[in-house]
């Protein structure tokens, strides 16, 4: 019996994998490291700017709520409400600052600099089986895959997603919402609260949590966003949103 469900774990986790999206064509490894560079952050930075409209509009639905804590438990605005407090862990249902805390956009820059630096520009073998851009772990066997050189006494495994997309997706809700990153959150509300520019190369600095190498992994960041002139992507974004804005 053991045996039959070990195997079935295993066919499975291979269906999972085979129906994953192709991350990169293979085109892609043949280039050089300039034009891979500029095909890696063109491809997704596009990606990742659609994920923070999805989240410009979540946070657009709580603003329009104007701190109301009487709505209709049978309106939609309340189901909705209940949906963004379950995606985002929220524990009071009408506590509008910790949403507005939590729901809020990665920059670009920084998530760049990540997807690089997780995925090894695109080449690990967890990007090319798994769609995993961002390391993401799982201890559920049913959505991931056993890492080659884990240690015997470890039992986590690499999620995998049914797409690049979903990856994005997931990054930037971990860190949304985990308490690891609770200083990246509070960092960026601040820049909210002063509009001054959610700016990546900042933004890096609370990352220490989110690596086992600690500071020496926001260096790798700040290396990359600097060298990259990513926070360009920062600025260019924010002056789409504001002209966007601005013709409503």
């Amino acid at each position: 019996m053991k045996n039959l469900l070990k195997i079935l774990l295993l066919i499975s986790s291979l269906v999972l994998v085979s129906n994953a999206q192709t991350a990169f064509s293979k085109d892609y490894y043949k280039l050089n490291i300039s034009k891979q560079k500029k095909y890696f952050f063109d491809f997704f930075s596009k990606r990742i700017e659609l994920e923070n409209k999805k989240i410009l509009k979540e946070r657009a639905f709580i603003e329009s709520l104007n701190k109301n804590k009487n709505l209709d438990s049978k309106s939609s605005e309340y189901k909705k409400l209940l949906v963004l407090q379950k995606k985002y862990k929220i524990k009071k249902i009408y506590n509008y600052p910790q949403y507005l805390e939590r729901i809020d956009i990665i920059p670009t820059s920084l998530a760049l600099a990540q997807a690089a630096t997780e995925s090894g520009w695109g080449k690990s073998r967890f990007f090319k089986e798994a769609n995993n851009i961002f390391g993401h772990w799982t201890y559920n066997k049913k959505i991931g895959m056993k890492p080659l050189r884990r240690a015997a006494d470890k039992k986590h495994f690499i999620r995998v997603f049914s797409s690049l997309q979903d990856s994005i997706s997931a990054y930037m809700l971990n860190l949304n919402r985990t308490g690891a990153y609770y200083e990246f959150r509070l960092k960026r509300k601040k820049m909210r609260q002063a509009n001054k520019l959610i700016n990546g190369m900042v933004l890096s600095s609370t990352m220490t949590k989110y690596s086992g190498i600690g500071h020496d992994y926001i260096k790798i960041l700040k290396s990359i966003i600097r060298k990259n002139k990513l926070v360009n992507y920062d600025i260019s974004f924010q002056d789409k949103i504001k002209k966007e804005q601005g013709k409503k």
